[in-house]
């Protein structure tokens, strides 16, 4: 069955906070367009090994600690080696990427979606530092990409009561030229910009986190600061801001994404990806209408953690496939996800006692 584009506007959060008038119609067109070619398929029939580091390895991971401060010498080492290996995780995927046919074609929108009416973004001057300013800011959670022309994001986590955390975000202006890429993508990281124009802000990403003293936060887990940071990309061809994140919501944990079409506009409410019954990495990517999200699965823990991946073929208005990347019996963790045209490739580190994780990559493309 093929069905007509459809322009419709779907301003709901996936079972987050109440049930919107606009869930029955898409719902509808969801079932409707389940008998669709997948917009999505495998061009690997299973993960394959490399013989690639594991971004895991160099520099080695350190666990994140909530009650290091975000503005300490030892808490900047920490971000910066954490910005080094996301470059590192995106530069081994970028290869296999480019060798793709699918790469060199773009992807036509089934449904253009119009922003949803909201209130001006907050205009508040956060200082013009490297950094926007916050003194809640938790350590190693702040990310900063370029957005070409139009300045630069940054977006982090937040303290907030009763051990909550916020997601919040901000802009500068073009003025500032950032001075060092740490990602194939064009992002900045947190260390990379001169000072200039003021950052404004804060702007509300997500603030439905639960904390320690939330109903039943002792079976759901309250991790506070003590989280991955968040995942940003912004999209060159539209200047839509793509933020991909995990979080303890008030239906439990889970995977969840939003994004930001104006920069002088709040994010749009977010989506949920996946729950679950654990928060873990997960990390976003993009190229024109494509949005790609690989997370570490919710619902897969211990030693048999999974990668999972979510695409929207509508520039994040709609994820219409969710995949499992990895293998059902392996130990999967810190995933890196990169899309070019209609190519999409992710990769993840599968550890094993003692022995060195192992980088797997696995390459899909988005249907016409």
């Amino acid at each position: 069955m093929v069905l007509p584009s459809v322009r419709l506007r779907v301003p709901f959060r996936l079972s987050r906070t109440r049930r919107s008038p606009w869930a029955a119609p898409v719902v509808l067109i969801l079932a409707l367009t389940a008998c669709e070619t997948p917009s999505i398929r495998w061009v690997d029939a299973s993960a394959e090994a490399t013989s690639l580091p594991s971004p895991l390895t160099y520099p080695p991971y350190v666990a994140t600690d909530s009650t290091l401060l975000a503005s300490s010498p030892y808490a900047d080492f920490l971000l910066t080696q954490d910005l080094w290996r996301e470059a590192g995780g995106i530069s081994l995927l970028a290869p296999a990427a480019a060798a793709m046919v699918e790469a060199g074609d773009s992807v036509e929108a089934h449904a253009m979606l119009p922003a949803v009416q909201t209130a001006p973004a907050p205009l508040t001057s956060l200082g013009n530092g490297h950094a926007p300013l916050d003194s809640l800011r938790c350590a190693r959670s702040l990310r900063i990409v370029s957005a070409g022309a139009r300045g630069q994001v940054a977006v982090w986590w937040s303290r907030g009561a009763g051990g909550r955390v916020r997601l919040t975000a901000a802009w500068r202006d073009s003025e500032v030229t950032p001075s060092a890429d740490f990602t194939a993508g064009g992002a900045s990281g947190a260390l990379g910009a001169a000072p200039g124009s003021a950052w404004r802000g804060p702007i509300m990403v997500d603030s439905l986190d639960q904390g320690p003293g939330d109903a039943q936060a002792a079976d759901r887990g309250a991790y506070g600061c003590a989280r991955p940071a968040p995942s940003v990309a912004i999209d060159q061809k539209y200047g839509y801001v793509h933020v991909a994140y995990a979080l303890t919501g008030p239906e439990g944990p889970g995977v969840f994404y939003a994004h930001q079409m104006d920069p002088r506009s709040p994010f749009e409410p977010p989506v949920a990806i996946l729950y679950g019954d654990r928060i873990g990495d997960a990390r976003v990517a993009v190229d024109g209408d494509v949005v790609a999200v690989a997370y570490e699965d919710p619902n897969s823990g211990g030693d048999r953690r999974k990668i999972g991946l979510a695409v929207s073929r509508t520039s994040g208005h709609l994820f219409e496939d969710r995949l499992t990347a990895s293998g059902g019996i392996s130990n999967a963790r810190d995933p890196h996800v990169l899309v070019r045209g209609r190519a999409i490739v992710v990769g993840w580190s599968e550890t094993a006692t003692g022995s060195d994780p192992i980088f797997r990559l696995r390459r899909a493309r988005v249907e016409r």
